[in-house]
């Protein structure tokens, strides 16, 4: 295993950044599962030093948009719901896992409350620019 620090920028194809390091360096450790396989790949192959534009595709990133994701729930099941808007993103704990994840209120028509469980940039391809900026076995 490796420690890796590496300064990045993630945007989609459309050049829109949704992720950047800044001047604040990033650590993983390799094997981990920290970073996207592929982006791991690329940093494992890197030297210290090093600038790569890595383009991942939405199946090895955040993966395949799946309308299954979408779900429809009473609005008097989710707390605070009166407070809800179309658009908004908030925090899900499911009974299965305590770990909140987020998930987009798609519509609220009629009391019924669409969300959409898919990953905000499910579907998406995404481009990462990394530097690797030090390496410690």
């Amino acid at each position: 295993m490796t420690a890796i620090s590496f300064l990045y920028k993630g945007s989609t194809l459309d050049g829109t950044i949704f992720d950047d390091s800044g001047n604040e360096p990033h650590e993983i450790v390799t094997g981990r599962s920290q970073v996207m396989p592929l982006v791991e790949k690329n940093l494992i192959e890197m030297e210290v030093g090093e600038e790569r534009t890595i383009n991942l595709p939405s199946e090895d990133a955040y993966g395949a948009y799946l309308e299954k994701n979408v779900e429809r729930v009473p609005l008097y099941t989710i707390p605070h719901g009166e407070d809800l808007r179309e658009g908004a993103v908030i925090h899900w704990t499911s009974p299965r896992n305590n770990k909140p994840i987020p998930v987009t209120i798609r519509s609220i028509v009629d009391q019924i409350v669409e969300m959409d469980f898919n990953h905000p940039l499910a579907g998406k391809d995404l481009v990462y620019w990394v530097k690797v900026t030090s390496k410690k076995d």
